[in-house]
C-alpha cells in the first residue's frame, strides 16, 4: 500500500472519532451545559470532522475514477459511473435504515448516497470547473437560506426534525436545512474530488495544503469574528456570517474545507513520517473500516445505551469519555480483522453487492 494512501486512511479513523464527540453530545446531553471546557473542545469538532470524512470521500472517488479520467475511455467510465450509483444506492439504503429504523436523523450516509449520485454528473470535469460549479452551489444555497424559512420543521431548540417522515420534510432535510442539506455540504466531497488530482507523493504538495489551508482557514475564522461582533451580535448577521455548520455559510463551507486539508496533509505527513509504525498502522485499519465504525457507534452503541435507560441525559465528560474507549475497541477490534481480512464487515458487504 502506498505510504501516502495511509494518511488518508488515518484521517479518516480521526474523523470518526471527531463524528463520535458530536453526535454522542447531540444523543446524551440533551444542549445542557456541566462542563463548560469540555463542551467548547467537543463544538470544535461540530461540522469539522464530518467535513473531513466528506472530502477523503471525494478523494477517494477520484483516485477510483483516476485512470478512467486519465484514459478518457467511455467504457471504463461506464464502469465506474456504474459502480458509484450501486454504491450510493447501497449507502443510502444503509443511512436510510439507521434514519427510520433507529431514528438517527444526524445520519450522514443517506446524504452521502445523494451526494454521490449528484457527483456523477460531475466526475470528468476539470478541477477548475468543479470549483466554478462549487461556487454556484454556495451562492444558490445563501439564496435559499435567505428566501426560505432554515427553521422550517425544526424546532426551538433545532434538537428535534418534524415531519421529516413526509415527502416535504423528508426532501427539505435532505437539500435545505438539514443536519447535512445537499446545499451546500456536497461542495466539501467536490473540493475532495479536486484535490485528487493533486499528485501527493510531492512532499511540496502536502506542505501546500497544509499552509494554504491554514492560511485560508485562520482568515475565514477571522474575518467572521469581525464581522459578527462589528455587527454587536446581530442575528442576522450571524445566520449569515457565522462558521458553525447550522446554518451552513459560505464562510463555514470554506473554513471547513480548509481546516480538512490542513489536517489531511497532517495525517499524511505522519503517516510517512512514522510509516513503520504500528500504532500507523493499527489507525489505518481502523480508517479503511469507516463505514463499519460508523454503523456501529450509533447501532451497537447507542442500541445498548437505549436498552438500559433510554438515552438518558449524560454530562460532556461522559460523552469525551465514551467516545474515547468506544474509539480504543474500534482500534483493536480493526487491528484483530484486518490479520484475515482485507476489508471491515460492512465494506466487503458492500463491495460483494456493488462490486
Amino acid at each position: 500500500m502506498n505510504k501516502r494512501i495511509l494518511g488518508f486512511d488515518i484521517a479518516r479513523a480521526f474523523a470518526i472519532l471527531g463524528m463520535m464527540f458530536v453526535n454522542y453530545k447531540i444523543i446524551f446531553t440533551y444542549g445542557v451545559v456541566k462542563h463548560e471546557s469540555i463542551r467548547c473542545f467537543l463544538s470544535i469538532f461540530e461540522g469539522r470532522a464530518a467535513a473531513v470524512f466528506l472530502v477523503l470521500a471525494g478523494i477517494g472517488i477520484g483516485f477510483m475514477t483516476k485512470r478512467s479520467y486519465e484514459s478518457e475511455s467511455l467504457s471504463e467510465r461506464n464502469k465506474d459511473i456504474n459502480t458509484i450509483i450501486k454504491r450510493a444506492i447501497f449507502l443510502f439504503i444503509i443511512g436510510l435504515m439507521l434514519f427510520i429504523g433507529f431514528e438517527w436523523t444526524a445520519d450522514i450516509l443517506h446524504y452521502y448516497g445523494i451526494y454521490m449520485a449528484i457527483i456523477i454528473l460531475l466526475l470528468y470535469k476539470s478541477p477548475k470547473k468543479i470549483m466554478i460549479i462549487s461556487s454556484l452551489i454556495l451562492i444558490s444555497s445563501t439564496v435559499m437560506q435567505l428566501v426560505l424559512n432554515y427553521s422550517t420543521n425544526w424546532d426551538s431548540a433545532f434538537m428535534n426534525y418534524y415531519n421529516i417522515f413526509t415527502l416535504k420534510g423528508f426532501l427539505l432535510n435532505s437539500f435545505f436545512n438539514g443536519y447535512h442539506p445537499v446545499f451546500p455540504w456536497i461542495v466539501f466531497m467536490l473540493f475532495g474530488l479536486s484535490l485528487a488530482k493533486l499528485d501527493f507523493r510531492n512532499n511540496k504538495t502536502i506542505n501546500k495544503m497544509i499552509i494554504h489551508g491554514l492560511v485560508i482557514a485562520l482568515s475565514v475564522e477571522l474575518i467572521s469574528f469581525i464581522i459578527i461582533k462589528s455587527s454587536n451580535y446581530s442575528e442576522l448577521i450571524i445566520y449569515l456570517f457565522d462558521t458553525k455548520p447550522m446554518n451552513p455559510t459560505v464562510l463555514y463551507i470554506i473554513a471547513a474545507s480548509a481546516w480538512a486539508s490542513v489536517f489531511i496533509g497532517i495525517c499524511l505527513k505522519l503517516s510517512d513520517k512514522f510509516n513503520n509504525s504500528k500504532l500507523m498502522d493499527m489507525l489505518a485499519s481502523t480508517g479503511q473500516m469507516a463505514l463499519t465504525h460508523y454503523v456501529a457507534h450509533s447501532v451497537i452503541v447507542l442500541g445498548v445505551f437505549f436498552a438500559i435507560d433510554k438515552l438518558k441525559y449524560r454530562s460532556e465528560l461522559f460523552v469525551l469519555v465514551l467516545s474515547i474507549v468506544v474509539f480504543a475497541f474500534m482500534v483493536i477490534f480493526s487491528n484483530i480483522w484486518s490479520k484475515k481480512y482485507k476489508r471491515g464487515p460492512l465494506e466487503l458487504l458492500m463491495r460483494k453487492i456493488t462490486g
